[in-house]
């Protein structure tokens, strides 16, 4: 075999080899989806004992297990929320949920900020987890940070495609119990990324505002 051929073939090799690592590695995210998604306080240390060991979810799936323990304080969530970080720094999900502690337990905005860059850093295109942070960060809007507002409508426009019916519908919900001056300026923050803000701005359904000029 010519070594053109021999490094052909190690080339398809690799290739294919990298696609089933690829496959695994997305249905282990759709299974840990579905699973997040039905977990509830009742359920959750259940639900996600699959995954805690996982090496490409464990870390999400015990920041989500501390999330949902109602058995713990918010402090001591927080706590257990940052030694978790110390271990996996690189889980956006983790992130997430330390920066909902951060809230919960009133600690300065630009610490909650803080964390949730970095959930945005660490997995920036992952699917649920950019619905998830967008539904979090919604209700803060007002106050905000340019550079976090910029994050949260990334988010919305990333997630939206791939974000569950169920989720979506939530999205919507949370976004028209929000403040009409918080919708509003949403609105033009979408319609300035183009076509894909276009559609969302759309399919959500946010008006203009009320004295605001048409678009």
């Amino acid at each position: 075999m010519s070594r053109l051929l021999e490094l052909r073939l190690w080339t398809a090799v690799g290739v294919v080899a990298i696609g089933g690592v690829a496959m695994l590695a997305a249905g282990r995210l759709l299974a840990f989806g579905l699973a997040d998604l039905a977990a509830a306080p009742t359920n959750a240390a259940r639900t996600l004992a699959p995954f805690v060991e996982d090496a490409l979810v464990g870390a999400m799936a015990q920041a989500r297990r501390l999330e949902l323990d109602a058995s713990a304080g918010d402090p001591e969530r927080r706590e257990r929320l940052s030694r978790l970080l110390s271990r996996n720094p690189l889980s956006g999900g983790a992130w997430l949920a330390f920066a909902q502690a951060r809230f919960d337990t009133d600690e300065p905005m630009a610490q909650v900020e803080s964390a949730l860059a970095m959930s945005s850093l660490v997995a920036p295109n992952e699917g649920w987890l950019m619905s998830r942070r967008t539904a979090f960060a919604v209700p803060l809007w007002p106050r905000l940070s340019v550079a976090a507002r910029r994050n949260l409508v990334a988010d919305l426009l990333g997630g939206w495609e791939r974000a569950p019916g169920a989720e979506r519908e939530a999205l919507v919900a949370i976004v028209y119990l929000s403040p009409d001056e918080t919708k509003a300026e949403m609105r033009e923050a979408l319609l300035r990324s183009g076509a894909a803000g276009e559609r969302v701005v759309a399919e959500i359904g946010l008006p203009p505002a009320p004295n605001g000029p048409p678009r």
